[in-house]
């Protein structure tokens, strides 16, 4: 890595060895039940045609995206195992969909009809059960019998194929809605043995999501979802011997310029911050432009050789400054946004903490102007964008 530290404004490195990893401990969770890895949204900001292939090479069961866009990208890259895209399509993408043979999310009897109608071919399909998120399914909260008759109906169609069922559950990192994640998969259970017992085949049930793996172990079903917790983050709220778990990704920027600013010194956008002391200022070339959150100015904290440094003044587009009174530095070194650098470490929940945000906003934000760079034994085996 040592000719990266001189190259480049802003980069991002992605462990793959540490995705494998995770990912065996996802499995020991789960056992027996097959693990779906979520990669909507770009691999939550990793990069999803590099995560994706990694997932094939390490033997992953099935890969999840919300978007059409998501899937056939993954397929055009010429990753192959199963592909379940977790929200209906729009018309124009069902017949692309179905001839790339991506699973699609079959939310009520209407989008089971009009799949048929388009995709003038046989589709399969999970069937969505709508349970207590008030998002998208068969309502079978509200009213089970005509969900079960209306999947009943959606199976009878001509080339549908039925080839799982899921639902989502919307507190399972919260326990203090035990009882209302209880109901919902008890919800689930129902709605699919009424479903079996009207002679409807569901070889493949998911409910758990990446809080449930380890909270809930007895609702794994056939498999899994996991998202957040294969990229280490929100490990507080999972119980999947979080302390084994690695990020995959750590984000670095470098010092652009150091100057020396007297006490009573105003900076930035608005002029928020004010020198207490005589203070050493470092500039830094990330920006909320990259995806670094503004709402975060003045609460941010960065690294730099090893010593956690105080962000001030407002978050520009480009650029962010650093308090690095007392520290030996200049132009050109490196400095790490998110990750560890001697004992210190700062996460994407501490970023997102800051800006009253979440880790995986703040991952996903982080956009095309902030290369990846994909490492096996800490070497570069694959690269996104241009450094």
């Amino acid at each position: 890595m040592d000719e990266l530290t001189h190259r480049g404004r802003i980069w991002a490195e992605v462990n793959l060895d540490a995705l494998a990893y995770n990912l065996s401990r996802i499995r020991e969770a789960a056992h027996p039940a097959r693990v779906l890895t979520i990669l909507k949204a770009d691999a939550y900001g990793h990069g999803m045609i590099e995560i994706g292939k990694e997932m094939e090479r390490i033997g992953a069961d099935y890969i999840g995206v919300a978007a059409p866009c998501e899937a056939l990208a993954l397929r055009q890259s010429g990753v192959r195992i199963p592909i379940l895209l977790l929200g209906p399509p729009p018309d124009c993408d069902i017949r692309e969909l179905a001839d790339a043979d991506v699973t699609l999310c079959c939310p009520s009897l209407e989008h089971a009809r009009r799949y048929m109608e388009l995709a003038a071919r046989p589709v399969k399909v999970h069937i969505k059960i709508e349970t207590g998120m008030t998002r998208l399914g068969f309502d079978a909260l509200q009213d089970m019998p005509r969900a079960v008759r209306e999947i009943c109906e959606a199976n009878a169609l001509p080339g549908l194929r039925i080839t799982g069922a899921f639902t989502h559950f919307c507190a399972s990192d919260d326990p203090e809605e035990d009882e209302y994640t209880r109901a919902q998969y008890a919800c689930f259970c129902e709605t699919i043995e009424a479903c079996r017992a009207q002679g409807v085949l569901i070889p493949l049930c998911h409910c758990s999501n990446s809080a449930a793996i380890g909270s809930y172990r007895e609702m794994k079903c056939d498999m899994v979802r996991a998202g957040s917790i294969e990229l280490a983050y929100n490990l507080e709220d999972y119980a999947v011997d979080e302390s084994g778990m690695r990020p995959l990704m750590t984000l670095k920027t470098r010092i652009m310029q150091v100057k020396q600013t007297k006490a009573g010194t105003k900076a930035g956008y608005g002029r928020t911050w004010r020198a207490e002391r005589d203070t050493t200022v470092a500039t830094v070339g990330i920006g909320y432009a990259d995806g670094y959150p503004r709402a975060g100015s003045n609460k941010h904290e960065m690294l730099v050789n090893g010593t956690r440094v105080k962000q001030i003044g407002r978050v520009c587009m480009d650029i962010t400054m650093l308090d690095v009174t007392g520290l030996t530095v200049s132009a050109g070194d490196v400095v790490t946004v998110v990750g560890a650098d001697g004992g210190e470490c700062i996460t994407f929940n501490d970023v997102g903490a800051c800006a009253g945000s979440s880790a995986e906003e703040v991952s996903c934000n982080l956009n095309r102007r902030v290369p990846r760079l994909y490492l096996r034994g800490g070497v570069v085996v694959a690269r996104e964008g241009s450094i």
